[in-house]
C-alpha cells in the first residue's frame, strides 16, 4: 500500500502545471517526492491518512522544522497531499482552507521578514569572512596530491574542485549532479536533454558547465557556463582517475566507494559541499548562505533602488526594467 500510495503521489505531481502552464521541474518533483517521504518519516506512519488533522499536523511541523522556509514547505506538501488523496473526504474543502490559511499567514511572515532585509541568526552565524574563506582555499590547495593514491585523496580533490566553482559562482545544487565528459566524446552532440554536463575541452584546456536541469530553467532555459580556468587541471585529474578505475560513463562526483559508484544526488552533494568548511577549519558551509552572501554584497544599492521605487509609488520590477536606462545623465 505504501508503495502504492507513493506511486499515486509521483503521478499527481508529474502531471501537475504551474500557473503558467508549465509543467513541474525534474529537481522540483524529485523535492516534492523526498519531502513526501520526509512527512511520512515525521509522522511516523506510512499512511497519508495524517493530513486529516490540521491541528497535529501543524503541532508536529512546528515543533520539528523551526525555520519558516522549511515549514512553508513542509505545509506545501502537506496539501498536495491533501489533494492526491482525500478531495472526496467530507472535510476536504475546511481542512485545505485551514491549510491555505495558515500557508497564508507563513507567506505575510517571511515577506515582512524579508522587507526587513535582516539576517537571521544562522545566516550570520554561517556566513563567512574573507579570511576564512581564503584559508579554506588555501588548506584545500596544500592538501591536494599531485596523484591520487587513497580514497581521502579523492575526496580532498573533489572538495577543492567544488568549492573553487562555487567560490566564483554561487549556483544551487545542480552542477553536483552532472555527467564529465569530453568535448570530442560521441556523447557531447547527443546530450540528454534531462541531464547537466560539464565538458572539458582538452584542446583549449577550459571546461564548461552545461546547465540543462535546474530549478529556474523553465524561466531561465539552458545555460552554458565557462568554469574558472584554474579548475581545469583539478577536473582533467579527476576525469583521468575515474578513466584509471574504468567508470566509463563518467558522472562529476560520485560517493566514496568508487568500487559500486553511486553518483551524487543533490541532497548528499549539498551535505558534501556543507562538510567542506567542518573539515578545514571547523564551520559549516552552506549553499544557501553562499548565495545570500554574495546578494548582500550589493544590499546598500539594492535598498536605494527599493526606496526609489517606492517614491515613484510603481513596483521595483517596474522600476527596473521599465524606467531605468543606461548612460542617462544624472540630474543630482
Amino acid at each position: 500500500m505504501q508503495r502504492q500510495n507513493q506511486l499515486k503521489f509521483l503521478e499527481y505531481i508529474t502531471n501537475k502545471k504551474t500557473k503558467i502552464g508549465n509543467k513541474l521541474t525534474d529537481n522540483t518533483i524529485k523535492s516534492y517526492t523526498n519531502n513526501y517521504n520526509t512527512l511520512l518519516k515525521t509522522f511516523k506512519t506510512d499512511k497519508p491518512n495524517f493530513v486529516n488533522n490540521p491541528e497535529n499536523v501543524f503541532k508536529v511541523l512546528e515543533k520539528e522544522f523551526s525555520n519558516i522556509g522549511t515549514l512553508k514547505l513542509k505545509i506545501n506538501i502537506v496539501i498536495l497531499i491533501l489533494d492526491v488523496f482525500f478531495t472526496d473526504n467530507k472535510n476536504y474543502t475546511e481542512n485545505k482552507k485551514i491549510y491555505t490559511d495558515y500557508l497564508t499567514n507563513i507567506w505575510n511572515l517571511i515577506k515582512e521578514q524579508e522587507a526587513t532585509a535582516e539576517p537571521t541568526e544562522k545566516q550570520v552565524n554561517r556566513s563567512l569572512t574573507k579570511e576564512e574563506n581564503d584559508l579554506i582555499i588555501s588548506m584545500l590547495l596544500k592538501k591536494v596530491k599531485y596523484s591520487i593514491k587513497t580514497p581521502e585523496d579523492l575526496e580532498i580533490l573533489k572538495q577543492l574542485i567544488v568549492y573553487l566553482i562555487y567560490d566564483k559562482f554561487k549556483l544551487r545544487g545542480d552542477l553536483g549532479v552532472s555527467r564529465l565528459i569530453l568535448h570530442n566524446d560521441k556523447e557531447f552532440n547527443n546530450m540528454a536533454d534531462n541531464t547537466n554536463y560539464i565538458v572539458i575541452d582538452k584542446d583549449k584546456k577550459e571546461v564548461y558547465y552545461y546547465q540543462v536541469n535546474y530549478k529556474t530553467k523553465n524561466t531561465y532555459k539552458d545555460n552554458k557556463i565557462k568554469l574558472n580556468n584554474e579548475i581545469y587541471k583539478y577536473i582533467l585529474k579527476l576525469f583521468n582517475y575515474y578513466t584509471k578505475m574504468k567508470i566509463k560513463k563518467k558522472w562529476f562526483l560520485y560517493q566514496k566507494d568508487l568500487k559500486n559508484p553511486k553518483p551524487f544526488n543533490q541532497d548528499n552533494f549539498s551535505k558534501f559541499y556543507l562538510n567542506i568548511g567542518l573539515l578545514t577549519i571547523g564551520k559549516i558551509t552552506s549553499l544557501q548562505i553562499n548565495r545570500t552572501q554574495d546578494a548582500s554584497e550589493n544590499i546598500n544599492e539594492i535598498e536605494i533602488i527599493k526606496n526609489k521605487s517606492k517614491n515613484q509609488n510603481h513596483s521595483l520590477n517596474t522600476h527596473i526594467n521599465t524606467y531605468a536606462k543606461k548612460g542617462l545623465p544624472s540630474k543630482n
